[in-house]
């Protein structure tokens, strides 16, 4: 074994040791979304107090003022402009999404270099598509919740942007591009579990992001991991570590709607692609 990939190897031995230890290191800069995101795990937590979180961070509250004045959430066609409005129209569930895809989106600071800028930016539209594409396709396809699908969308990666997060502290993890991909694959997913168990995040999301159906989606969809399999296997925009051949996604896509007339389900996006453009604009913020 070459002297770079043992330094990848020692690396991911570190890395994973912090992790087993429970020490998962955030950048400073999303300690106020980490704290929002504690708050609102409160079960007595109020509308108003909820209203006054989001209206303290300005980001937030933009994501919010979105979301609440998109196709998929504003059905009576009258725009609100105030946040405490935004709030009560799309419910505390949404705003626990926008907390954590807002904390996803600055898990890599923007002092990072122009490579991991770019492989976050890639990986970030990739998210939305399919945090976008789980939503729709819950809400019509399923009798599953589809606030905690785009949730379970939004997080679907959250161990890869750790990583990407990390990578500063442990630069022999980006050293072989070609190793890149693979490591990402192999580790994402325990990676990921660690975070989300440590930010608290339901049970039944995280279980839908840790053991995605590899081998084909439940079609229609029974479970939040049939949901993500599929967003995945339709998203326009790739993942940028995806170590899969054209003709595997070709195969994954297939297999997860194997079950289901492809003229039904071509229909049912093609119907919702104003509701899914507008949430991913939501997001993009």
């Amino acid at each position: 074994m070459g002297e770079p990939a043992n330094a990848s190897l020692e690396a991911l031995q570190r890395l994973s040791a912090e992790l087993e230890s429970g020490d998962i290191v955030f950048p400073t800069s999303i300690d106020v979304s980490l704290r929002i995101r504690q708050a609102l795990e409160n079960p007595d937590i109020n509308i108003n107090e909820v209203a006054r979180l989001v209206g303290a961070e300005p980001v937030l509250s933009a994501k919010a003022l979105r979301l609440a004045n998109s196709v998929a959430y504003n059905r009576s066609g009258i725009e609100i402009s105030d946040v405490r409005a935004a709030v009560n129209r799309v419910g505390t569930e949404p705003i626990r999404m926008l907390t954590m895809s807002l904390i996803v989106r600055q898990m890599v600071d923007a002092r990072s270099d122009e490579r991991l800028r770019v492989l976050t930016h890639d990986l970030w539209q990739h998210t939305i598509h399919v945090s976008a594409l789980c939503y729709v396709i819950a809400r019509r396809l399923s009798r599953l919740n589809p606030d905690a699908a785009m949730f379970a969308g939004v997080v679907h990666e959250i161990g890869q942007f750790y990583l990407l997060a990390r990578a500063s502290a442990f630069p022999a993890l980006l050293q072989r591009e070609a190793e890149l991909g693979g490591l990402m694959f192999s580790f994402s997913r325990s990676v990921g579990r660690a975070v989300l168990e440590s930010l608290k995040v339901p049970q039944q999301i995280i279980d839908a992001v840790d053991d995605p159906a590899i081998e084909g989606a439940v079609v229609p969809p029974r479970a939040l991991a049939d949901v993500v399999f599929l967003a995945e296997s339709m998203a326009v925009f790739p993942n940028p570590f995806s170590n899969t051949t054209a003709d595997d996604e070709s195969m994954l896509a297939g297999a997860a709607t194997a079950d289901i007339d492809n003229e039904t389900l071509e229909s049912v996006l093609a119907e919702s692609t104003e509701e899914i453009d507008s949430i991913i604009a939501s997001l993009q913020i």
